[in-house]
């Protein structure tokens, strides 16, 4: 069980595990890659990632503060075969009812965190992952077969898009190079970008340029103007307009605020 705060978010590039996963937000959200698809983790809704779909995510957060804002559960392969004989052919699709249980049980098992004595801790908390393995063994189980070929030519290409800017938002990224680079035409990459992330192009890479800001201004002593042109933008005024939108602060009183909370390290 990975708990997550504001002060340890950040992209997660793409990448697959046997492990399935689930995914639930306390404050806040993250949209999801998933083989083709994208969901948003929030407080409503809970993203599970069945064994080796290939996925990456990217945070947003609420305003103020810093709190748990979710838990990630990863439930190991082994675990899963060993109670799941029929493991490997199955694919697990939540409904609403299954869903707001297994919400439910991950709301408990943070809380749990807070009190439970740590001797009992591991008893409760496969207890609880019990109980979610049943829901989703006995209620939301589909053939895998079916869904296989969820990841289609064009999304792999696009897989490869999004690693592409995650290792280059610095530099000085245009729509129409990287979809030369990547052999799309202009027009037909706008629109694979917008249905794909549910942003422009350029809207995603401001956002990671932002995320990776933040990351710097909480780790480092650096400079705002040092770190404005770091992560990729073209002057300090343009970062401080870009950073406020999403952290509701300029950098400066963002970083004085991450500083003086009494859970940063």
């Amino acid at each position: 069980m990975i708990r997550h705060t504001r002060a340890d978010s950040a992209i997660i590039k793409s990448h697959w595990h046997p492990e399935l996963e689930i995914n639930t937000a306390f404050e806040g959200s993250s949209r999801f890659f998933i083989n083709g698809r994208i969901e948003d983790v929030t407080p409503s809704h809970v993203v599970v990632i069945n064994s080796r779909e290939v996925h990456s995510s990217i945070p947003f957060f609420p305003q103020g503060g810093i709190c748990v804002t979710g838990v990630t559960i990863q439930i190991s392969y082994d675990f899963l075969k060993k109670v799941i004989p029929d493991y490997d052919n199955c694919y697990f699709i939540l409904n609403n009812m299954a869903e707001r249980k297994i919400q439910l049980l991950l709301e408990e098992m943070n809380k749990k965190c807070k009190t439970q004595d740590a001797a009992y801790m591991n008893i409760y908390a496969i207890k609880q992952i019990c109980e979610i393995v049943y829901i989703l063994a006995t209620e939301c189980c589909m053939k895998r077969e079916k869904f296989e070929a969820t990841s289609s030519e064009s999304f792999q290409r696009f897989e490869h898009v999004l690693n592409y800017v995650h290792e280059n938002y610095s530099s000085n990224l245009k729509t129409s190079e990287v979809a030369e680079h990547f052999f799309f035409s202009k027009e037909y990459f706008c629109r694979l970008f917008k249905k794909n992330t549910g942003m422009t192009f350029n809207q995603y890479v401001t956002q990671c340029r932002v995320i990776h800001a933040e990351q710097l201004l909480k780790d480092t002593n650096t400079r705002i103007s040092e770190i404005a042109q770091e992560v990729g933008f073209s002057d300090e005024g343009s970062f401080i307009a870009q950073f406020k939108k999403y952290y509701s602060k300029t950098p400066g009183n963002y970083r004085k605020m991450i500083t003086k909370n009494p859970f940063y390290d």
